[in-house]
């Protein structure tokens, strides 16, 4: 039954009009990838780390991973609570550097963070048994050589999956769900003036009124426009169904803070759309967003078929005879075979550099990635350049790589 959305997304993507001339052109190289957990000897990355930039140093925090075996071969998640920071990333020499409190206050994942001139700002977020509220601020202490912690106002509700920016001085966070099982997609849109850090009574979160559009788990956001008139950007994610196929969103939104008021953008990558859901996103110049990744959905939606029908066949195991029960059995075991076939080939995720022009409501392909695209992390701005550390490059399969994209001009 989703045989034919196969060809849709490589057709979408092949309509997407190309770059226009006097166009970002962008180079591709690496940071020093990210050392081991403390303890380990080997890295292989993490999902969904917290990740920002302050005081020259890149922190990345926290994650969840499969350090011994892949999911479909039995593997535990499992998730951390360390701080990796990389110093004078900047510079000509950038090193990590460790130390015993360099830990985050438990181990966690799938948070969104924010960078900020007072620290890294942190948001929600789950482990393996629930989801948080918890919002808390990193600062890296260049002189005492330490990664200091502060709490700020809880959010109203503890959330995962969600998506998050800041704009000017107010950081805006959207979808995600409140649990880990039985998740509901939720369309929460809620806001944190930091400039009222001084203020107990005003420092506190907002609710505002959601996009014109369906709730949502893994959007990308972004902030995007001239001080002063900046506006927060909400793109594709999914909406999971229970019961039934997940719906692949493509829509996109703007969020006006002067007016309060949403509008609806064009599709992601124009036409009828392509899912960049878990996928980053970071502003570039004045007038562009570019998403990095991001999963197209097509192996997403395949998988989730098998996962429906081995929760049939299951179903029906318990009332069924002897014979039919060796028939259902069977069929329980082709479509597992066929999930890890199908993982054991996954392609990656989209290549496509999308560039989203928010004067004009359109979108271009800037460039290809020339390695294994990441989601589920986050990407920061050093400068002009782009850091993209860590995150997944295959469903389970992480990366320790640290991307930097770097844009020029022709």
């Amino acid at each position: 039954m989703f045989a034919p959305l196969r060809p849709v997304f490589f057709l979408l993507i092949a309509l997407i009009p190309a770059a226009r001339s006097a166009t970002a052109v962008l180079s591709w190289d690496s940071l020093p990838p990210l050392p081991p957990a403390a303890g380990r000897t080997v890295q292989p990355g993490v999902a969904s780390p917290f990740v920002g930039v302050h005081r020259g140093a890149l922190l990345v925090a926290g994650g969840a991973n499969f350090p011994e075996k892949m999911p479909w071969d039995g593997g535990t998640k499992v998730w951390w609570d360390d701080i990796w920071v990389l110093e004078n990333v900047a510079g000509p020499s950038p090193q990590w550097t460790r130390g015993a409190s360099f830990r985050l206050p438990r181990r966690q994942a799938y948070g969104i963070s924010v960078s900020t001139a007072d620290g890294v700002v942190c948001v929600g977020g789950n482990d393996a048994d629930r989801c948080y509220a918890d919002v808390f601020q990193l600062a890296w202490d260049p002189v005492a050589h330490a990664v200091r912690t502060m709490p700020m106002p809880a959010l109203p509700q503890p959330l995962t999956n969600l998506a998050g920016a800041l704009v000017g001085q107010t950081l805006f966070v959207a979808g995600g769900q409140h649990v880990t099982t039985g998740a509901v997609p939720v369309s929460v849109f809620w806001s944190l003036d930091l400039s009222q850090r001084a203020r107990r009574a005003d420092f506190k979160w907002t609710r505002l009124p959601s996009w014109p559009g369906p709730a949502r788990i893994l959007p990308v956001a972004a902030a995007q426009g001239a001080p002063g008139h900046e506006q927060f950007y909400l793109f594709s994610g999914r909406t999971p169904q229970p019961g039934g196929a997940t719906r692949l969103l493509t829509d996109a939104y703007a969020f006006d803070p002067r007016t309060g008021r949403w509008r609806t953008l064009a599709n992601v990558g124009g036409g009828a759309g392509v899912s960049v859901m878990a996928g980053t996103a970071v502003a570039v110049g004045s007038d562009e967003i570019f998403v990095f990744g991001g999963d197209r959905g097509e192996q997403f939606i395949e998988l989730e078929a098998h996962d429906l029908a081995v929760e049939r066949a299951r179903g029906r195991l318990a009332a069924a005879g002897a014979a039919d029960r060796a028939v259902l059995e069977r069929e329980i075991e082709q479509h597992l075979a066929a999930k890890r076939t199908i993982y054991g080939h996954h392609p990656g995720f989209g290549r496509e550099v999308l560039a989203y022009d928010t004067r004009r409501d359109t979108w271009r392909v800037v460039d290809r990635a020339p390695g294994s695209p990441q989601v589920t992390t986050l990407a920061v701005k050093v400068g002009e350049s782009i850091l993209i550390p860590s995150g997944e490059i295959r469903p389970g399969v992480r990366t320790p790589a640290v991307v930097r994209v770097t844009p020029g001009r022709n």
